[in-house]
């Protein structure tokens, strides 16, 4: 039977992987929530400032470039008129390393209708950097790819 010691560091080891966990989950639901408001300096700030992001082949590289994301032509085209459900996700935590894989679906409004604009599997490679999760690395493909099931499969 463990001592009381013991048990103690094991539920802080479990809290700390939570509240990892939580915080991974809010810079993914935020990723959506910022893009949609247009705001490229909040959804810029989820990214280290040596992040790479490959998005069906489209590369940004680092957080500044990463703001393209929201001020490029694709999303001016569709805001406000869109909205990102982000996730379900799988996190696996590795100390200061995390991997998060999961789904991203962008809805938009045209002509008083709603329709799928864009869905996709996502992993993000994360890293805890001065106390706080930040996106290192993007993977995003649109589903309908067969490279696109690769994504899920490092997952599993």
């Amino acid at each position: 039977m463990p001592n009381l010691e013991e048990t103690v560091a094991a539920l802080t080891r479990r809290v700390e992987q939570l509240e990892d966990e939580r915080a991974i989950q809010k810079v993914l639901n935020t990723y959506g929530l910022s893009v949609d408001a247009d705001n490229p300096e909040a959804m810029g700030q989820l990214y280290a400032e040596d992040c790479v992001i490959d998005i069906d082949g489209m590369f940004f590289n680092g957080r500044e470039d990463a703001k393209r994301i929201v001020t490029g032509e694709g999303h001016q085209a569709i805001l406000p008129n869109c909205a990102h459900v982000m996730g379900p996700f799988a996190i696996t935590l590795d100390g200061t390393n995390a991997v998060a894989t999961g789904y991203a679906t962008i809805f938009v409004r045209e002509n008083g209708t709603v329709g799928i604009w864009r869905q996709a599997y996502i992993r993000w490679e994360l890293v805890k950097r001065d106390g706080r999760w930040q996106v290192l690395k993007r993977y995003s493909r649109t589903t309908g790819k067969v490279e696109s099931q690769a994504l899920l499969n490092a997952a599993l």
